[in-house]
């Protein structure tokens, strides 16, 4: 196909998943983009349809096959003319979904995408593409190509790729392999890179990212070390950690979350469970004592941080001892945020051929209740802010309102601090310092008025 029709070629992408997903994503249109394709939110016009797909669990599966048939009804129709999938769900399972849907014109498992554009242009000559390709192993290069699908005000970013751990309930180690670790200069350049681009906010996001580094050896830089020199590029205005694992903490970051005022005093770090036995079961490491002491230590360490966690119920060995145990606890603590999950069998796990469960319905259950008692948690929570001055930095308008978040929200996970706006003076990416004036009627969000912009 000649060069110059590129540009005529329209092109849409389908995103599910996870924030690490749609960093794959973004690398998928910002590859597209620099080779001149026309690219376009609206499946209805593309001529190709590429589908960034999820398989973690067997709901994310079941909506990745859905989504796939969606854009097979298109082709079928004639109004798009070839369709791609990519991503975890045929990195694991290429062969099932490659006889499930032989009308598919190109299978792509996980790439950096260098060869995407070479790939749409050879579909729509009608050639089928079904072997392992896209591009290299994304592991340990930068990623400098991407078209941010995220407001302007924060990106995410990934150190490291993999994970080493082997949980029983988890296929990710199966999915994303070992763990890579990036150099600390690479992720520095991304940082630049984002920054360049106006991003004030970066929320790194790894499967394992308390685990930066490990897979150097000794005297390898570790996260600490990793967040300092992050915080340290100039005009980033917040620095955010996620997916932190439990098991052998670096504790020198919570010196970096203090002195640091980047660094902001929060973390997502999913224990899982409290129960000494099912975590054991979990093959997470570590005892009810240790988390305990952990999450402590941690509060103890950085006054006033947030801590976000996620919970998992109705795995193996959990019966309604263990639950109440984790529901005690949850009480007791009161995580400032937080996740419930029912537990998913996954064939191929050591969980998944385990049936000392409960049914699902009563793990659904257990989920309700776990989100209806943090539901008061969190309310109590905001409601402790009224009256409370901080900084928000704003991610978008809805009507009258800014769509904010201080350093206790993380994006697309938490609350928002709602501002009102009804002259629309705060774009995206302003930061203002506000007082929190009541509680959203759902004890959800928060309301807050402004008292200075501090940078616009």
């Amino acid at each position: 196909m000649p060069k110059n029709n590129i540009r005529e070629i329209r092109v849409a992408l389908v995103h599910l998943g996870c924030a690490r997903n749609l960093i794959d994503s973004e690398n998928i249109l910002g590859r597209l983009g620099e080779e001149g394709f026309a690219l376009t939110g609206d499946v209805a016009v593309a001529d190709v349809g590429i589908l960034n797909t999820c398989s973690f669990i067997g709901p994310a599966r079941e909506e990745s096959e859905s989504a796939i048939r969606d854009l097979l009804e298109r082709k079928k129709s004639g109004t798009m003319r070839a369709v791609i999938v990519a991503g975890c769900l045929p990195e694991k399972f290429r062969d099932e979904i490659v006889g499930r849907f032989p009308e598919v014109d190109a299978f792509l498992g996980l790439s950096d995408y260098s060869n995407i554009a070479r790939i749409v242009q050879e579909v729509l000559k009608g050639r089928k593409i079904t072997e392992a390709t896209g591009g290299r192993a994304p592991q340990r290069q930068g990623e400098l190509l991407r078209l941010l699908q995220t407001p302007r005000s924060y990106a995410y970013l990934r150190p490291s790729h993999g994970c080493d751990h082997e949980c029983a309930f988890c296929i990710i180690p199966d999915i994303r392999g070992k763990q890579a670790s990036k150099p600390v200069a690479t992720v520095v350049e991304e940082v630049k890179n984002l920054v360049g681009q106006g991003v004030c906010e970066i929320v790194m996001v790894a499967e394992d990212t308390t685990g930066y580094g490990v897979d150097g050896g000794a005297g390898a830089a570790r996260l600490p070390e990793l967040v300092e020199s992050m915080a340290a590029v100039d005009d980033l205005k917040w620095l955010r950690v996620m997916y932190a694992y439990p098991n052998s903490f670096p504790w020198r970051l919570t010196e970096v979350m203090r002195e640091s005022k980047t660094v902001v005093p929060y973390l997502d770090i999913p224990i899982q469970h409290i129960s000494t036995r099912v975590l054991k079961r979990m093959k997470r490491g570590g005892s009810s004592d240790s988390v305990r002491k952990l999450l402590q230590r941690l509060r103890d360490e950085v006054p006033g941080i947030t801590l976000r966690t996620t919970v998992l119920v109705g795995h193996p060995g959990e019966g309604e001892a263990e639950f109440e145990e984790l529901l005690t606890f949850l009480a007791e603590f009161r995580f400032e945020r937080l996740g419930a999950f029912p537990f998913s069998p996954e064939s191929g796990t050591i969980a998944g051929a385990d049936d000392d469960r409960c049914s699902p319905e009563e793990a659904q259950d257990r989920v309700r209740r776990v989100m209806e008692q943090q539901q008061g948690i969190h309310a109590a929570c905001q409601q402790a802010r009224v009256g409370t001055e901080f900084d928000v930095l704003v991610d978008g308008s809805d009507g009258d309102w800014a769509l904010a978040r201080s350093f206790a929200e993380a994006p697309e996970e938490d609350s928002l601090i709602l501002v009102p706006d009804p002259e629309h003076r705060f774009s995206t990416g302003s930061m203002l310092r506000v007082e929190a004036t009541e509680v959203t009627e759902d004890g959800y969000d928060l309301i807050a008025v402004p008292v200075i912009a501090t940078t616009s």
